[in-house]
């Protein structure tokens, strides 16, 4: 009777030992698994976040020379002259009629002077201006995908922050209490065995 008591108590601590085994290897795969999903994704994210501070930075500097040739331009004449260099292809030059632009006006006069834009500049003039409308609509849209990638970004890198806390077994005092348990139910156990074998 003492030798099968002995013996189921073996045999049940065998399990117990075989099952414990098999969770940590299936947890220890398990986090080897997250540790390489990871990294991957990490490197997606990096990636994707070094092409986004590219183009902001080629965004930035496009930006720039724009507003540096904006302030450039003082005068009424000094916009005639570069009118042309910011509108599209047109088939005909774009011309300025009235008096010198450079000449100051009399005092009480209205500014005469007009532009005239040739019949066939028409079209490509309107496509133009219709095409800054929508890249306008177009960039307030982007700015605002943008602001919402980023926010969907910071809480991507903190579901991985945590994952990665959770793979190594969580913070000090998450492993201080895990090992605190198994500590307990071990020493239980084996008052258990020596309790038995004792009998």
């Amino acid at each position: 009777m003492k030798l099968s008591l002995n013996l189921a108590i073996l045999l049940a601590v065998a399990i117990a030992v075989a099952l414990l085994a098999d969770a940590w290897r299936s947890a220890r795969h398990d986090s080897q698994q997250l540790a390489a999903t990871l990294a991957a994704q990490n490197a997606a994210i990096q990636q994707a976040t070094d092409h986004e501070k590219q183009r902001d930075s080629q965004l930035a500097n496009v930006l720039e020379k724009i507003q540096a040739q904006k302030r450039a331009v003082r005068t009424p004449q000094q916009a005639a002259n570069d009118i042309p260099s910011v509108l599209p292809p047109l088939p005909l030059p774009v011309t300025l009629n009235g008096p010198n632009l450079s000449a100051p006006l009399p005092p009480g006069e209205a500014p005469s002077t007009t532009i005239s834009v040739p019949q066939p500049d028409l079209i490509p003039l309107y496509d133009s201006l219709q095409d800054c409308r929508a890249c306008a609509a177009q960039t307030a849209a982007l700015k605002s995908d943008l602001s919402d990638e980023k926010t969907r970004s910071a809480a991507l890198q903190r579901e991985r922050d945590a994952a990665i806390r959770v793979s190594h077994g969580g913070s000090f005092l998450s492993r201080l209490k895990r090992s605190a348990k198994w500590f307990a139910i071990g020493v239980a156990t084996g008052a258990a065995v020596a309790a038995l074998t004792h009998r």
